[in-house]
């Protein structure tokens, strides 16, 4: 009988133990998980907070010597450009691609004296800039390459891996060609008197646009056209769709498509947007009061600016904001001091501050910090790394 009790004794010490560490065990999940929506919340709200959790909890900082590179030689004349997940090098005849951890992939061969580079996603399109060459490379291949009459000026591909090209120094002042992602020319359009100094293809694959300028008058006359690619195959003079005019004297640098219909324009006195024929200023860089000294609209949907402000020496600032084309709403981060170079891709900028570079995205938040112990030459991003330049070695970030 007594040996019973005592056995029952000990179960019930042993469920009420049970039930205390369940108990315990419930508290303590329900504390952390307190801690971290609390930490989230403070993250996306709380901008002192979040550039504090970037470097002392996750650890955002990377420094220079951490991370995988390229070794280069300065006396060599070497052109470099990002895209997708790989760096493309181009030392003379050959094209060379390297991963994220700098290793060479590939080597190709190419034509190009005087590269000029555009990426969109996992396209790279090339140019020989003066010549007549244009490549397409996706991947580790060149998928396909063509001869162009004329001289090579600008090039531009889209996310489907449609290029146009701006050529010069033919019959006519201009002409636009486009190919499709197979390297086969769907048209021509020639601007007889008039230098286009940029052009783009909606996501969709339905629109060229062009920028070109007129100098011959007493004032510089900017437009803006838009072509439909369906109607423009077989003859290009019925298939202009809208025709937008810039303010007088004023200078196109270039324009992006943003999705199908979302037309962005760079100025030299701001960016505007685009669409159905209507054209509006999102930027004045003119605005009274405002230094601005860096801009891009090569986004998938925002577009950024950076204001300096100067309160003497010791306390200069860089602040970028991020504007979203749709929303129109704006992000911004603040950088302490001047910005030297941006670079932009998808949904992220690189600011390189000569020893400092940060990658923000277009929430407005910290991606790297990335610290230097020398002077940063470039710094070009695609979508998923980044190319941090010095003078004989290139770092690969991974974004």
């Amino acid at each position: 009988m007594k040996l019973v009790e005592f056995k029952e004794f000990n179960r019930e010490n042993i469920v009420q133990a049970i039930n205390k560490r369940k108990v315990a065990i419930t508290i303590c999940v329900a504390v952390i998980l307190i801690i971290i929506l609390t930490f989230i919340l403070l993250y996306v709200f709380n901008k002192n907070f979040r550039r504090w959790a970037d470097i002392h909890v996750l650890m955002k900082v990377v420094n220079e010597g951490s991370l995988s590179y390229i070794d280069i030689d300065e006396s060599e004349n070497i052109s470099i450009y990002t895209y997708d997940k790989y760096v493309a090098l181009i030392n003379g005849s050959k094209l060379e691609i390297y991963n994220s951890s700098a290793k060479n992939v590939a080597t190709q061969e190419i034509n190009a004296v005087n590269p000029i580079f555009t990426a969109n996603g996992k396209y790279l399109a090339i140019g020989d800039k003066g010549k007549q060459q244009i490549y397409l490379v996706s991947g580790t291949k060149i998928l396909w390459d063509a001869e162009i009459d004329g001289a090579v000026s600008r090039i531009s591909v889209n996310e489907n891996g449609y290029v146009s090209v701006v050529c010069m120094g033919s019959t006519y002042k201009s002409v636009v060609c486009v190919y499709d992602s197979n390297g086969n020319q769907l048209f021509k359009t020639y601007i007889p008197n008039n230098t286009v100094v940029d052009s783009t293809i909606s996501s969709d694959n339905k629109f060229l646009s062009f920028a070109e300028v007129n100098t011959s008058k007493t004032t510089i006359q900017s437009t803006i056209k838009t072509i439909s690619i369906k109607d423009a195959v077989g003859s290009s003079d019925n298939a202009f769709v809208n025709t937008y005019s810039v303010p007088d004297n004023t200078l196109i640098i270039n324009v992006k498509y943003q999705g199908s219909k979302n037309l962005i324009c760079m100025c030299d006195n701001g960016i505007y947007s685009l669409a159905d024929g209507n054209m509006n200023q999102l930027v004045d860089f003119n605005q009274e009061g405002k230094k601005y000294s860096f801009a891009g609209i090569n986004l998938s949907n925002i577009i950024y600016e950076i204001e300096e402000s100067s309160d003497g020496i010791s306390n200069q600032t860089s602040n970028v904001i991020l504007k979203n084309t749709s929303s129109k709403k704006d992000r911004e981060y603040i950088i302490n001091g001047i910005a030297k170079e941006t670079s932009s891709s998808d949904d992220k900028v690189a600011i390189n501050l000569g020893n400092e570079v940060y990658f923000i995205n277009s929430r407005g938040w910290l991606i790297k910090q990335y610290i230097a112990s020398q002077e940063v030459k470039n710094v070009i991003i695609s979508d998923r790394l980044a190319a941090i330049i010095f003078r004989d070695k290139i770092e690969i970030l991974i974004l």
